[in-house]
């Protein structure tokens, strides 16, 4: 035990020094804001709520959105503390103190005082101790735990008539890390303690304080999911800051996740007048996309799934294709799956082909994370005979070697596929789903098998597919004003990369600025105003 502690803090301790270390970029935006915030800490004010996001964007536009705002009232910004899983954290004794009690604490200290430049305080840090109160709640998440008898029992728990099953799997995948959830670990019962400790702090705060805003980036896993939902429950408005095609989405009840809504695409779009002007606007975008550079929908990749390669493409002639997603990467993001996890789904999927000797591949996510290596060589160990695809292949070029059918459960691969005249089988819900003839969605495992089998009798209509995807892509990344495309290109092509890559912090910082003076910027902090004011 002390050889694997020696050798934990030799390794570590370079990472520790770098964690604490505060970067230029970083430096120059608390300064920024510092010298900005004209808010009285000491006056009692209307209180928005932000998420302390550990990331250089949303420290960025959460600050400059802070700014804005106590311009024109006096506000006081309260920080919500997410952070409390730590990936692989559960690998060891060694390694979950490491993590639980040095390495996260660093890291949480030094992004609070980072917030503090625009913050007046922390309104709830989601690892405070109450030992009478967690005590509680070790003994509730116990009694949860002891009762899983499936996978799906897992996703349907509610804890104190918050719905938080979803999140709570896709916690476990991502924190364990594991391709799939294993109701008997020890580690799903420190997930669902911790849920249980992260609602009973979110509803004290929510329910007392009552700010009239709460401002976060994404929805998922516990960390972010449920003090969304206890928000929401609280008649909070809440906004998030997670997806690439829109600046920020209001956030509901009936519709809490941070991807756009896509439920009335189809039907907004046959009313719309010269239907082929915005077809050809479509067009040329994914004419662009399927050249191997990305666009805003895509800017999240690390790189194009249409790059051109000179892999040797395999003999994929009517053959199905299966597109892997991210094993990791909270496959419950949308409101529903036939499939607890992804790896469920390929497990089914290939024993289904392979069962009626029907040919298929297997391409792997292109920007898969690393860690995914790992079920990767698990899933070719139980299907040694499966073929695997380079994911440096491009989707394009397996269409024109003959491919007949993609899979998927909900990828974005569905659009790109029809575009190029492939029906797409998908089996969760997902954004084309208004659209009739993008991808055949199943409704049930029965129904997904029947189509699996049945792929070859698809009736193809090519044009369709075509003027489907295109009216698809229009409505999702270019039916908004010319304002807010232009803070969205703003946003996603240029500041947000710029805080991945760029060592100017005077730039960045300029170029922040010049993103708070845009009319759409302006149009957002002047309905976020009206909000607080009760208006």
């Amino acid at each position: 035990m002390f050889k694997k502690i020696k050798n934990q803090l030799n390794s570590a301790l370079p990472l520790l020094f770098e964690m604490k270390t505060v970067s230029d970029i970083q430096q120059a935006l608390f300064e920024y804001f510092k010298k900005n915030n004209k808010s009285d800490k000491k006056q009692v004010a209307k209180t928005v709520a932000i998420q302390c996001v550990e990331d250089d964007y949303y420290f960025s536009i959460f600050g400059q959105i802070a700014l804005s705002l106590n311009i024109s009232q006096p506000i006081t910004v309260d920080q919500i503390v997410f952070r409390s899983l730590n990936a692989n954290e559960s690998n060891s004794l060694v390694s979950f103190v490491w993590k639980r009690f040095i390495e996260s604490p660093t890291l949480r200290k030094k992004w609070i005082t980072l917030y503090n430049s625009f913050c007046r305080q922390v309104g709830f840090n989601s690892t405070g101790i109450q030992p009478l109160n967690d005590m509680v709640d070790l003994y509730h998440s116990w009694k949860v735990w002891r009762n899983l008898t499936t996978k799906q029992s897992i996703i349907d728990l509610a804890l104190h008539n918050i719905y938080v099953g979803d999140l709570i799997y896709d916690s476990y995948l991502r924190f364990k890390p594991s391709e799939t959830v294993d109701i008997h670990n020890r580690y799903l019962w420190l997930i669902i303690w911790q849920a249980y400790r992260d609602i009973r702090r979110s509803q004290k705060y929510f329910s007392s304080v009552k700010p009239k805003l709460f401002l976060t980036s994404y929805t998922t896993y516990i960390q972010h999911g449920i003090p969304v939902r206890v928000a929401l429950n609280n008649d909070v408005r809440v906004f998030s800051f997670g997806n690439y095609q829109q600046f920020a989405k209001e956030l509901s009840n009936t519709d809490w996740s941070q991807t756009k809504n896509t439920d009335k695409y189809s039907k907004a779009y046959s009313v719309m007048e010269n239907k082929d002007g915005k077809l050809a606007l479509a067009d040329n975008a994914m004419t662009l996309r399927m050249s191997g550079q990305l666009d805003n929908a895509t800017a999240y990749m690390k790189e194009s799934a249409y790059r051109e390669s000179n892999q040797v493409v395999p003999n994929v002639v009517q053959a199905i294709v299966i597109f892997l997603h991210d094993f990791y990467d909270s496959p419950h993001v949308y409101r529903s799956m036939l499939f607890p996890d992804f790896w469920e789904w390929i497990c089914f999927t290939i024993d289904t082909l392979k069962n009626a000797d029907i040919k298929f591949f297997i391409k792997p996510h292109p920007n898969q994370i690393k860690l995914s290596d790992k079920a990767l060589d698990k899933l070719k160990n139980l299907y040694p005979e499966a073929n695997f695809i380079s994911p440096k292949i491009t989707n394009k070029q397996l269409v024109v070697a003959g491919m007949s059918c993609a899979v998927t459960v909900y990828g974005t691969v569905a659009h790109e596929m029809a575009y190029l005249g492939v029906p797409t089988i998908a089996c969760g819900d997902n954004p084309h789903m208004s659209f009739n003839n993008i991808c055949k969605l199943a409704n049930s495992i029965e129904d997904y098998e029947r189509l699996l089998l049945s792929f070859e009798n698809f009736v193809v209509n090519k044009q369709n597919l075509r003027k489907e995807s295109l009216a698809f892509y229009y409505m999702h990344n270019m039916y908004i004003s010319d304002a807010e495309r232009l803070l969205v290109e703003k946003v996603c092509n240029n500041f947000r990369h710029k805080c991945d890559v760029t060592d100017n912090s005077d730039e960045l910082v300029v170029d922040l600025y010049g993103i708070s003076q845009l009319e759409a910027f302006q149009s957002y902090v002047f309905d976020w105003n009206n909000i607080i004011q009760g208006l």
